[in-house]
């Protein structure tokens, strides 16, 4: 396992479109904020208006998934490390850690930067209590879930279809789905079992971040074991 993690790993270091991705999320939002106030913020305030603000950033970060887990299906890679001797389970255990590590990497790259840089233009904007430390580990904590949540579904789509097109395409489908759902009349109760929205409920503290964590822990681990149960009965090519 820890080779095959290795492997993985290695071949994000080196790829090149993973880093021009982070570059190009990273300008893309600055363009988009440039217009506001934002950078007049508080880093706390930041912090709050940043995160319901990321469903472009999600979007983009869903073609990566299509590139770097779709294109692993498309080309046979996974495949030629199972006929080496790997089981699937691990195989894909693998590709899932460090695939949803560079997609938080992605969707949090920009808003981590826009805390630092607020912080230290204009103050962290409220008193810093005793419990804020373990309030703020909670929020992060639960953003990465959620994250991994949003990411699984890419995961999904490339086990079920195995290339890039529709790895791509099919995530970027159910995320205007759920956004219209989010808009909609019922937009709190969608919110409260959607990643998408939890991740806003969490950022407003409309509900605790531990919720948070809850919910992107089950929706991770539920669409994983049917990424699993799919990728054992898939046929090798």
């Amino acid at each position: 396992m820890g080779k095959l993690l290795h492997v993985e790993w290695y071949k994000l270091v080196r790829d090149k479109i993973y880093w021009i991705l982070l570059a190009v999320i990273v300008l893309v939002n600055l363009i988009i904020l440039s217009g506001g106030q934002q950078f007049s913020l508080s880093g706390y305030s930041f912090l709050k208006n940043i995160m319901q603000k990321e469903v472009i950033t999600i979007m983009m970060a869903s073609i990566y998934g299509g590139l770097f887990v779709g294109r692993d299906f498309e080309d046979g890679t996974l495949y030629h490390e199972i006929t080496a001797g790997r089981s699937r389970i691990q195989v894909l255990l693998a590709k899932t850690i460090v695939f949803l590590l560079a997609l938080n990497g992605l969707i949090l790259i920009f808003p981590l930067l826009g805390i630092i840089y607020c912080t230290l233009k204009n103050g962290w904007g409220i008193p810093f209590t005793a419990g804020m430390e373990f309030y703020l580990l909670f929020v992060f904590i639960a953003f990465v879930l959620l994250n991994c949540a949003i990411g699984m579904i890419s995961m999904l789509a490339a086990v079920c279809f195995r290339d890039v097109g529709r790895t791509i395409g099919i995530p970027i489908i159910l995320f205007f789905i759920m956004i219209m759902l989010l808009n909609g009349k019922y937009a709190i109760q969608y919110a409260h079992f959607l990643p998408i929205g939890m991740l806003a409920l969490v950022t407003n503290g409309t509900v605790h971040p531990v919720y948070g964590m809850l919910l992107g822990s089950i929706w991770s681990a539920v669409l994983f074991v049917i990424s699993a149960l799919v990728f054992r009965q898939a046929e090798l090519r």
